[in-house]
């Protein structure tokens, strides 16, 4: 609210006593709700309305010219100002867009009264335009992630991990593993997108570094909320083992290996990133499970040694003693000489396929 002139004359003027004001009836309260609904008939900037939605100015900019999603009043020759019912408009065409819908239907719903659902199969505004009059498709450049031709969910994932809109992440998340599965949500939604963020970072000169943190956290919450609990070991059904090599320290691959397992009550010991080979081989020693597998991001960290030495790893009587089946998983094992008997896992499902009861334990 704009602050009063003095009563006061400047420099040299002659300080006057002024009377006290009149006490308002309607009290403090009053004075502050009027200066709220002030602020409210005046609107927000563009800049402002960006800050509060989380996307860029341009994207609004773009909004209102492809697709009428602007300010109801506007004069020529004044900035923008957004009042209450275009900030709500607003909302949720973010929110639409970010559940994946595109942006040329996702306006068309704000643009109905009360902001009603699209009929079932009615075309999207861009759909029934002249080909001049559409907007060129998205390719990944400004405030965009390159998914290329992904499905709706895969490209609302992406526009909220750009937005850093960790809930939306979660909400999309969570629908897809409980609609689809854990492969189908690694390997179509995740892995896609985290690629993705990683090909930005790749072009962009290191930035969209907080973006990769936030949705890898966001990726983590939601795997590790799959099943109640690990699967009870039982006769013919043993635990498999998890581990990153002593210098891996990327796991989220391997959380999503153990949500997978869980998913179809095969037990599971994750040991997460960084575990060094001794331990790794004490810890077969002492459980015996069925298979380990040990993963690795990069070259760097994928030391055939360590295959090695848990390929000697037995446990059981004297004379019946048994071995764990040992799979190889990630990026940084390709290419090199893997010792005798220690299988080269490519994909998730792959390695579901692969652990899977009748499974491996021998």
């Amino acid at each position: 609210m704009p602050r009063r002139l003095s009563q006061h004359g400047g420099p040299g003027t002659p300080a006057r006593t002024a009377a006290a004001p009149p006490a308002d009836p309607a009290g403090p309260d009053a004075a502050v709700q009027d200066g709220t609904i002030a602020a409210e008939e005046a609107g927000i900037s563009t800049g402002a309305l960006a800050r509060r939605l989380g996307v860029s100015p341009t994207t609004i900019r773009s909004w209102e010219r492809r697709y009428g999603i602007g300010p109801d009043r506007h004069s020529p020759g004044h900035h923008r100002r957004y009042l209450p019912p275009d900030v709500e408009r607003l909302e949720l065409m973010c929110h639409l867009t970010v559940q994946g819908l595109p942006p040329a239907e996702a306006a068309r719903v704000c643009r109905r009264p009360s902001g009603a659902a699209p009929t079932a199969g009615a075309p999207a505004a861009a759909d029934t335009a002249p080909a001049e009059d559409r907007p060129a498709p998205r390719t990944g450049g400004g405030h965009t992630l390159p998914v290329g031709p992904a499905g709706a969910l895969c490209r609302g994932l992406a526009r909220a991990a750009v937005r850093l809109d960790d809930p939306a992440m979660h909400e999309l998340l969570a629908t897809s593993l409980a609609t689809h599965g854990v492969v189908a949500t690694w390997e179509e939604l995740a892995a896609p997108v985290l690629r993705a963020v990683g090909a930005k970072w790749a072009v962009s000169g290191g930035r969209y570094v907080e973006v990769e943190h936030l949705l890898s956290c966001a990726i983590g919450r939601a795997l590790q909320r799959v099943g109640p609990d690990t699967p009870p070991e039982r006769p013919g059904r043993r635990a498999v083992l998890l581990a990153a090599a002593p210098e891996e320290m990327h796991v989220l691959p391997l959380q999503a290996l153990a949500a997978a397992l869980t998913e179809r009550g095969i037990p599971v010991r994750l040991f997460g990133a960084g575990v060094p080979t001794v331990g790794l081989t004490a810890a077969v020693v002492r459980t015996g499970p069925a298979a380990v597998v040990l993963w690795s991001q990069s070259r760097t960290s994928a030391d055939p040694r360590g295959l090695a030495a848990l390929s000697t790893a037995e446990w059981g009587q004297p004379g019946a003693r048994q071995r764990a089946a040992l799979y190889a998983a990630g990026p940084g094992w390709s290419g090199r000489d893997l010792p005798p008997g220690v299988a080269r896992l490519h994909s998730l499902s792959q390695a579901v396929g692969e652990l899977e009861p009748p499974g491996p334990a021998r």
